[in-house]
């Protein structure tokens, strides 16, 4: 649930971003000193009002709802970043560390919550060190991906950064779930974004696996999605993949340059902890042919 103070911070955004004064919004229905006690978070305010408040600021309930959904990250967001930015710096004495802590809490509570947590941080250090995940913690993670029938963010990201822990078949059993069989994908950008990350995620995932038909695959309903041109990260990383693609089916030389361009292009942006990962896989995979 949001906080009043939350929902005040964020109307008063809105109406100064449209030059609109307190008395302009509170028109004859509401106190002036009342809206700006609702602002500053001093006082709730009911529904009906709420609605005719962003009327007059012709603002929708979608919209800001959805601005202030995006302005507050959950609990897994903030876990996946400090995780994600250890992961890109190499750095599994991190990874081990917020492991270990999700571990403790799970073991302290029963929530499985945590369980799950660390199992996806599990994953992350599957890719540097090696060490396989148990067959157990395996079964858990994918019996509670099949058991939740409408798929929010949580699931989304816990599916997209667990990749590592399950097998095959369970990873096509579950993106068809989730790309075809739920509403969690509208029409909407940041959905549609989601939903391309995933599939470069199960493409790098089948690639490693060297199943090239079921990379080939999804690589097609990418293209078929057509990346939007302003999601500049989104289409570098399909461009590595299909490098990666390229590379493995015979047209090395092909591969390789689609691979270099987007080291080079990291490079140009100063993403050096990127590049490094990305720079990683590419010489793994050159070597592994020599």
């Amino acid at each position: 649930m949001f906080d009043t103070t939350e929902m005040g911070v964020l109307f008063k955004k809105f109406r100064l971003s449209k030059k609109l004064t307190l008395k302009d919004v509170a028109g004859d229905f509401l106190s002036v000193s009342f809206l700006s006690k609702f602002e500053r978070g001093e006082s709730e305010i009911s529904l009906s009002r709420f609605l005719l408040l962003l009327e007059r600021l012709d603002v929708s309930i979608e919209e800001f709802y959805g601005i202030l959904a995006n302005e507050r990250a959950t609990a897994t967001e903030k876990l996946l970043d400090k995780v994600s930015s250890a992961f890109y710096q190499g750095n599994s004495f991190a990874l081990e560390k917020f492991y270990q802590a999700e571990m403790k809490k799970y073991e302290e509570s029963k929530q499985k919550t945590f369980l799950y947590n660390a199992i996806m941080i599990e994953s992350f250090l599957v890719n540097l060190t090696n060490q396989p995940i148990a067959n157990e913690k395996m079964m858990a993670i994918s019996d509670y991906l099949f058991s939740i029938e409408q798929w929010g963010k949580r699931e989304l990201i816990i599916f997209g950064n667990s990749l590592t822990a399950l097998n095959d078949k369970v990873i096509e059993a579950l993106a068809r779930e989730i790309l075809f069989k739920t509403t969690l994908f509208g029409s909407n950008e940041a959905n549609q974004k989601a939903r391309i990350e995933l599939l470069i995620n199960i493409v790098a995932i089948f690639l490693e696996r060297d199943l090239l038909d079921l990379a080939k695959n999804y690589l097609e309903l990418l293209q078929q999605l057509r990346i939007p041109e302003t999601a500049l990260y989104d289409r570098m990383e399909y461009q590595f993949v299909l490098g990666i693609y390229l590379f493995k089916s015979g047209k090395k030389e092909q591969g390789k340059q689609k691979m270099m361009a987007v080291l080079a292009t990291l490079k140009t942006l100063e993403a050096e902890n990127l590049r490094l990962a990305h720079e990683r896989v590419y010489e793994e995979l050159i070597n592994s042919t020599i």
